[in-house]
């Protein structure tokens, strides 16, 4: 029979694990929730998947008005991981058609132009796009038997020149984070031996990283750190992400900041429980994610959004309407 302890470390590595759309549900169909999210690149908005049943489809949210509408017109399928161009004139998401493979659809922020880039016989998610707009760079598996068998590749926001940057063959793979001069991706990996680490490719010769970290926090959640979402910050010299400690009631997913050249590392928050979807603001000063609520058996079944200050740490709820 399973322990309390063992629970915990599936309810945590639930999170942490970086299962594409189509393959896990937190909660009941009938629950609505908040999934992954993307911030404009002038801080005025947000883009959130939002889950209602058996679909998922992305909202966009206006940062004055707190309101959220409909950004994609689909009717069926999931929608996830928005994300906007540097100009914030086009966005690029996961989209999964019913009964069809995961891909990655652009489109003009007022849902024109909208066109499938990149399509294959397996998935392909986590879109990030190049400082120029003009390429997208996102992660793809292999067919299975090798579903979990993950690297990076980039195309064309026209859908031509696909090509394949690494070939580590990850058993999971995080989002992306482009660096603020658009040379280098930061994602965390997981290899073959199992181990998480934090690694940066530079995107002109991204066969191998550049750099790499594995970076341990005090009472953190296993002997394999659990850790995700890098995000470069804007001085291009750290990173935020998020990593599972052990806290008083379970555990808890904090964020923190990983100094590039020394290798130090700052907490920023204290006891978050189950958290997720860290972005942080281009102009560094302010980050988001997502609390999870537990239900009856300690299971991630609800979320809402939190704002934080980098340099205060202080956090507060950032309450939406508008979504249905």
């Amino acid at each position: 029979m399973a322990t309390t302890r063992d629970r915990q470390i599936k309810a945590m590595r639930i999170v942490s694990c970086f299962f594409f759309a189509s393959t896990f549900t937190f909660c009941a169909s009938s629950y609505c929730q908040i999934r992954e999210v993307a911030v404009s690149p002038d801080g005025a908005g947000m883009a959130v998947t939002y889950e209602k049943g058996d679909v998922r489809f992305i909202y966009k949210i206006s940062m004055d008005s707190r309101n959220a509408v409909r950004l994609t017109a689909a009717t069926t399928g999931k929608e996830s991981s928005p994300a906007f161009s540097a100009d914030g004139r086009l966005v690029a998401y996961s989209y999964i058609p019913e009964k069809q493979h995961q891909r990655i659809i652009v489109m003009n922020l007022d849902d024109s132009k909208a066109h499938s880039v990149a399509e294959s016989d397996t998935a392909s998610v986590r879109a990030t796009f190049a400082l120029d707009g003009k390429r997208v760079y996102f992660t793809r598996s292999q067919p299975p038997p090798l579903s979990h068998a993950w690297d990076m590749f980039s195309v064309d926001t026209d859908g031509n020149k696909v090509q394949r940057l690494t070939h580590g063959m990850f058993y999971e793979i995080s989002q992306l984070s482009l660096s603020p001069d658009g040379k280098s991706i930061v994602a965390i990996t997981t290899g073959a031996d199992a181990h998480r680490e934090v690694a940066i490719y530079p995107l002109e010769h991204p066969e191998q990283p550049s750099q790499s970290f594995r970076p341990h926090v005090p009472k953190e959640a296993s002997s394999d750190p659990i850790i995700n979402y890098p995000n470069y910050m804007p001085d291009g010299k750290s990173i935020l992400f998020m990593a599972a400690t052990d806290g008083k009631r379970g555990f808890d997913y904090d964020v923190y900041r990983l100094n590039l050249t020394t290798g130090d590392l700052q907490r920023l928050t204290n006891g978050n429980g189950i958290a997720s979807d860290l972005k942080v603001f281009a102009d560094g000063k302010t980050a988001v994610f997502l609390k999870w609520h537990k239900n009856w058996r300690g299971m991630p079944d609800a979320s809402e959004l939190y704002l934080l200050d980098v340099q205060t740490k202080k956090l507060s709820p950032l309450r939406i309407t508008g979504l249905d």
